[in-house]
């Protein structure tokens, strides 16, 4: 090969090597140039051009500064051109430009100028360069304040926090865990995990977490564990909820716990448990000094080491109803106080609730108050021998009176919060309704006993004398000539003897009511036709129907069944209520009696076009001694009571439609008699 082609050769490759080097510079995504020492521009690259909004024309030979890019920010042309300096002097310059783009984005740029040197060490052209970081300073920015997020929110979690490394080891303990468990981070930070829990745990929980490791499941959330215990600085112990995530991060593994405190929900479990307990046995018995006693020993297990109820008779007088240890064997000793009752001379405690109806607190027994209540030296040494520290009393109440009081004495237990108050209150507030109802229903004993033995006098002391007038009232009239019964007074003994009769159905009423309430009611049940009683109440109510210008219908469907029934009793309930109807319809209206068959009862009704009964009225038309103002009284009221009781002892059902002016209906059922 011939010098001249060789010659060729290196021009050819020569002219290669700068079209692909100035390819590379100008499709660069950096910011490129080519500047003299002085800083006026000999080349831009696309990129840098297309940023700076100019063309490669404008920018040569011009000072790189004074570019739109960097003249669209003062600070940034003077980094620029301070940087210029340096690089002339054969120093690397670097720095970070805030720019706007020739679009009016700002933008972000690592800056740099690179000089050139000759083998002289002459600086003959400076390189600047420009890369666009904004999205990565954004995501810097965005990751700095995500960090910061969750450290705060870690910070000021009240739930613990705690991280450890691969060896159980604390690396981590968040402001809520200083709080829980009593430790500044700094006393725990590279302690074991297991320094947090009591000591006869710390073995199988480390066995826990590491098989935790081993799992595929990446956490395990608060509700998926039981419940573990915590162990604060001061050596106390707690109930705690809690959750573990794990993370491998560089080949080791990061385990992230939180806890949550759960000993105030522990406590108000407990307290409403107790509650519920307490209200079951108040319930349980309208003999409420046995269920004090169940309270008084369920007390002694959550609020005190002893408890005395105390009651307040009616004449003022206080006796200690209940008295329980929690010490068994220090109940005799509980029990002496019985022999020294409540000094009202002495201020105890107790006395000031009884008067107050307030509860009274004293978190801390001194020995001035222990002398103050105490009657003897006696008495003294018996309240030391019981080691009282502290006492909390709280009335009995209901419907505002102060039926009695309970208390609840500490010898051994920390000082009563507010808590244990509202607890002690809330029980007394179960404690007073229970005695408060359980005095109302010995008065209602005492009542209805009363009016039995009113009703029993009555019964026998009157149901004679009267017997006696009615026998003999009618003996006279019998022998009493028709034609003189209207003349010398004479008249005067049928009045005698209506008047016996209407007392004697009253009597009969009362001890019907009384026989009814008392389930003492004798059925004699048999089958027993319909149309008989139906027949039997038109023959017994047809002529005063008549005389009172009423019309009086009783049907019967012949499809209806026998009714199993006392038949006595079933025409009593049919003769009230067909009386009932023929007081209160006017003349020219009309009472209807009819019956229709049920599925497995048949259904009687009285109709009348009476005066009907107002809607408010009829809620009570069905209760002793009831009646409506407007109808006027016409008896004791024991009517409709007396129907509901038969009915309802032969298992059937009475009601009342009516409206004032209207009318009424009564039905009632009897259960059919069983086909034989």
């Amino acid at each position: 090969m011939t010098q001249g082609t060789d010659e060729g050769l290196t021009g050819a490759a020569q002219s290669s090597r700068e079209l692909l080097l100035r390819a590379l510079f100008d499709h660069s995504f950096q910011y490129m140039g080519v500047l003299r020492p002085d800083g006026t521009v000999l080349d831009l690259n696309q990129s840098a051009l297309e940023f700076s909004g100019q063309t490669r024309e404008q920018a040569v030979g011009r000072p790189f500064w004074e570019l739109d890019s960097f003249t669209r920010s003062p600070e940034a042309q003077a980094q620029v051109r301070a940087g210029v300096a340096v690089a002339a002097t054969g120093d690397f310059f670097r720095c970070e430009l805030e720019l706007v783009s020739a679009d009016g984005i700002d933008t972000t740029v690592d800056f740099s100028i690179q000089p050139v040197l000759d083998e002289r060490g002459t600086v003959t052209l400076l390189l600047p360069e420009g890369r666009d970081v904004s999205e990565l300073k954004w995501a810097e920015r965005a990751l700095r304040i995500s960090e910061a997020k969750a450290a705060g929110i870690v910070s000021i979690a009240n739930d613990a926090i705690i991280s450890v490394d691969e060896t159980l080891m604390v690396t981590d303990f968040n402001l809520g865990a200083e709080r829980i468990f009593g430790y500044p981070a700094r006393e725990v930070l590279g302690r074991p995990l297991s320094a947090l829990l009591p000591e006869r745990f710390r073995s199988v929980h480390d066995q826990h977490v590491r098989n935790f490791a081993e799992a595929r499941s990446q956490a395990r959330r608060m509700g998926e564990r039981q419940e573990i215990m915590g162990r604060r600085k001061d050596g106390t112990e707690f109930a705690a909820e809690a959750s573990i995530s794990k993370l491998h991060v560089a080949g080791r593994w990061i385990f992230t716990v939180v806890l949550r405190d759960i000993t105030e929900r522990k406590r108000e479990e407990r307290a409403q448990q107790f509650l519920a307990e307490a209200g079951a046995l108040l319930a349980s018995s309208l003999d409420y000094e046995t269920t004090l006693a169940s309270v008084a020993r369920l007390a002694v297990s959550v609020l005190a080491d002893w408890c005395v109820i105390f009651i307040q008779g009616d004449e003022g007088s206080i006796r200690r109803l209940e008295m329980v240890h929690a010490d068994r064997r220090r109940q005799p000793l509980l029990e002496q106080l019985r022999r020294y009752p409540l000094d009202p001379r002495r201020r105890h405690p107790v006395l000031t609730v009884l008067e107050t109806g307030t509860t009274e607190l004293v978190p801390q027994v001194t020995d001035a108050l222990l002398e103050a209540i105490s009657s003897s030296t006696e008495h003294l040494e018996l309240w030391r021998a019981l080691g009282l520290t502290g006492m909390l009393i709280v009335p009995l109440k209901a419907r505002g009176r102060t039926r009695g009081a309970m208390g609840f004495f500490a010898a051994t237990r920390t000082r009563y919060d507010a808590r244990d108050v509202k607890l002690a209150e809330d029980l007394g507030v179960l404690a007073g309704l229970a005695v408060d109802n359980a005095v109302l229903y010995r008065e209602a004993r005492s009542a209805v006993q009363a009016r039995d033995d009113m009703l029993s006098v009555v019964s026998h002391d009157l149901g004679n004398p009267l017997s006696a007038i009615r026998i003999g009232t009618s003996l006279l009239l019998r022998g009493i000539p028709p034609e003189e019964r209207e003349r010398g007074g004479w008249f005067h003994l049928e009045s005698i003897r209506q008047s016996a009769e209407q007392m004697e159905r009253l009597i009969n009423d009362l001890l019907e009511v009384k026989r009814l309430e008392a389930g003492k009611v004798k059925l004699e049940r048999r089958p027993t036709p319909v149309e008989p009683l139906l027949s039997s109440v038109r023959s017994t109510f047809s002529q005063l129907a008549a005389q009172k210008g009423l019309e009086l219908v009783c049907r019967v469907s012949e499809l209806v069944p026998p009714v199993y029934a006392d038949r006595q009793r079933i025409a009593q309930v049919l003769s009230n209520l067909v009386g009932n109807a023929l007081k209160f319809t006017p003349t020219g209206g009309r009472i209807v009696v009819d019956a229709v068959s049920g599925t497995t009862e048949v259904v009687f009704r009285v109709t009348d076009t009476g005066t009907g009964i107002a809607p408010e009225h009829l809620p009570h038309v069905f209760e002793r001694f009831w009646q409506s103002r407007r109808e006027g009284k016409q008896g004791l009221g024991l009517g409709l009571a007396i129907c509901k009781g038969i009915v309802e002892a032969h298992g059937g059902r009475i009601w009342v439609e009516s409206n004032a002016g209207a009318g009424t209906i009564v039905g009632f059922t009897v259960p059919a008699a069983e086909e034989v």
